[in-house]
């Protein structure tokens, strides 16, 4: 006659398999974020190495975070992602593992910027690195055009170490409250970064601690990591609104906007 279990020990097992899997599964989790963290941190790296590539082919100069091109009824943003595209050939790369969809830029391009729809022609859909817009100016883009919004050259950044280009970012609409507010209630509700005023503008694309707390970046000379969403960056510049008034470049977790030693806050 075969001996069966009991319920006493049938609740035992299963006491211990429900202490076991409280166990395992946040480390289950963890291990998993990790894993994201460190694809994204893979991307960001290739991001940058495309980006000094095209730096390297066109005079030195940093493409432009977005250009207007209109070719009869097709009409075209053209954006630092399109710029890069045929140095990666990989529309992944400007993604974050942690929130691949963060930035919907086909409906963004289509429905948020004036004068539109427009498409990206490089057929970006969507992205998780948001571009550090003082960098990457905007020259071809109103309201301020031209020598008001130069391109940067490679010879302008003194720290190229400290200098930010691409960050993990998310997309708030105008009058809506950025989502990781909530976790930095030290940055006021009327803040820019937290409720944008506009649509389409570098408050739109703040900085996103997605990756338990961090935020991926990459530089100017092309490293790459993850630092924390408090974490203090450092650089300071003129202030694009006095110039005679020195501000950090970069105030985490949100601003990743600025270059050191030549302006801390982006024109617009």
């Amino acid at each position: 006659m075969k001996k069966a279990f009991t319920l006493i020990e049938l609740l035992v097992v299963i006491a211990i398999i429900a202490i076991l899997a409280a166990i395992l599964f946040p480390v289950f989790t963890q291990a998993k974020a990790a894993a994201k963290k460190t694809a994204a941190i893979s991307n960001a790296k290739q991001l940058a190495t495309a980006t000094i590539m095209y730096i390297d082919s066109n005079e030195s100069s940093y493409p432009q975070s977005a250009y207007f091109e209109v070719n009869g009824t097709v009409k075209n943003l053209v954006s630092a992602y399109d710029a890069l595209y045929p140095y990666t050939k990989n529309k992944d790369i400007i993604q974050d593992p942690g929130e691949p969809k963060a930035i919907n830029w086909k409906t963004i391009i289509a429905t948020k910027v004036a004068s539109g729809p427009w498409l990206s022609p490089t057929g970006i859909e969507f992205a998780g690195l948001g571009m550090n817009f003082a960098l990457f100016e905007d020259p071809g883009v109103p309201p301020t055009v031209g020598d008001l919004d130069p391109v940067r050259n490679e010879g302008q950044l003194s720290d190229q170490v400290g200098t930010v280009m691409f960050y993990s970012a998310t997309y708030t609409a105008r009058g809506v409250v950025n989502q990781y507010r909530k976790d930095y209630t030290n940055w006021a509700l009327t803040n820019p970064y937290v409720t944008p005023p506009v649509d389409f503008n570098r408050y739109n694309f703040a900085g996103a601690p997605r990756h338990s707390g961090s935020i991926v970046v990459n530089f100017a000379d092309s490293h790459a990591k993850a630092v924390r969403g408090n974490a203090k960056l450092p650089g300071t510049g003129p202030s694009s609104n006095t110039a005679t008034t020195i501000v950090e470049c970069y105030n985490l977790p949100f601003d990743l906007n600025g270059i050191p030693d030549v302006i801390g806050e982006p024109q617009d």
